[in-house]
Order: C-alpha cells, then structure tokens, then sequence
C-alpha cells in the first residue's frame, strides 16, 4: 500500500507518474485483516477512474510538527474512499522547503524504521529525526514518486510533518494526485496474476 518508485533518468521535462488506467488489473495480498474483507486475498479490473488533484498546506513554526491524518477520521483529512469497490492510489509530492515527513500506520508506528529501539524515528531527538524520513527532493511535487494506496476500513495512514529547526516558519506544501479506481472482482488465473499490480499490506513493509 506504499510505494517509492525510484527516480527516473534526467530529462528536460519532469517525469509523468505512471497511474493505474481502465482495465489494469490489480491483486491484493491475503495479509489484508479482516475488517479489509472485501479485498483481502482478492483480483479485480478497474472499471473506471478519476483522477483529482488535491493540495495540503501547513504553516508551522521551525523544530515543530503536525500529524496530518489522511483517513476519514473525524480530525482527517477525508482522503480514503467511502466506497467498498474503490481503491485510491494517492500520488504525493512535495514542495521545497525545510521539512521533511514521516509516514505512520497505524497511528504513532513508523513505516520506515530499524530493528534497534534506539534507531526508530522520533523528531525530538536528533539523531533519530531523520531515520526514514522523506524530505521534498524524494518525491518532488511535479515528478511525485510516493505512491499511496488506499480502500475502504484500512488503518489511518499519518504523515508527521516536521519542520527543520534552523528556520522560524515554513509552509509545507504537500500536493496529492489521488486516481479514484472503480473495481469489479474477476478470477485470479496465472495469466492475470502475471500482468497485475500487487498490493501489499503495511505489516509486510515493516518487518
């Protein structure tokens, strides 16, 4: 459900993302629990998309932090679907400045960290603020690199927005591409499963 795809060779132009289209095919990883039941171990085709572009804004104080939400939990930001057949694959880019950002999920776990106690991410130590962080040269906003999926009932995803201590405001501007993908189930033949995107569950990200 998270993806960082690497960047590509220099061109004159930034790179166009490659999005999931209609009649892609998409299998989604049997670790999915069951409250994620109806995708859980499951193959569909997309059957329609729509892409909508979204911007977040932040202003914080520099050596501070926001946690950005971007389930449908009351305090979020409403960027999962509503709906059990749809499936959201979230572009995220972002633009310069002095912060960097965390991913989280569920809440207070970091996707990115290592074995050690010690070596886990945490933005009021520093030494550790920087274990997995993304900063805005990784997923640049017009050439985003971070790619999100998102269904119906899944964890709420947190991004931890810090700000560097070396400044005393910045705006973060985090831009969104998020591709609304309609799905209807279909067999999980050999032929299928070779051409079709496979999406993992955060648990086997994180081991």
């Amino acid at each position: 459900m998270i993806d960082l795809k690497p960047p590509v060779e220099a061109t004159v132009t930034p790179g166009v993302a490659k999005l999931l289209q209609k009649d892609y095919y998409v299998t989604f990883s049997p670790t999915f629990p069951s409250q994620t039941k109806q995708v859980s171990g499951l193959t569909f085709q997309i059957s329609q998309v729509n892409v909508v572009p979204i911007d977040l804004h932040y202003i914080l104080p520099g050596n501070d932090f926001r946690d950005v939400d971007l389930s449908n939990n009351a305090a979020g930001e409403d960027i999962y679907p509503d709906n059990e057949r749809t499936l959201y694959e979230v572009l995220v880019g972002f633009k310069p400045g002095a912060y960097l950002v965390h991913l989280q999920i569920p809440s207070s776990q970091y996707v990115s960290r290592l074995e050690q106690a010690s070596m886990n991410p945490d933005v009021t130590i520093a030494r550790q603020r920087y274990i997995g962080a993304k900063k805005p040269s990784d997923s640049p906003y017009d050439d985003p690199r971070l790619f999100l999926y998102f269904v119906k009932y899944l964890d709420p995803l947190v991004m931890r927005v810090y700000i560097e201590p070396d400044v005393d405001y910045e705006k973060a501007i985090i831009g969104l591409t998020v591709n609304k993908c309609y799905l209807t189930q279909i067999p999980s033949t050999p032929e299928i499963m070779r051409v079709a995107k496979k999406i993992p569950y955060y648990t086997e990200l994180r081991w």
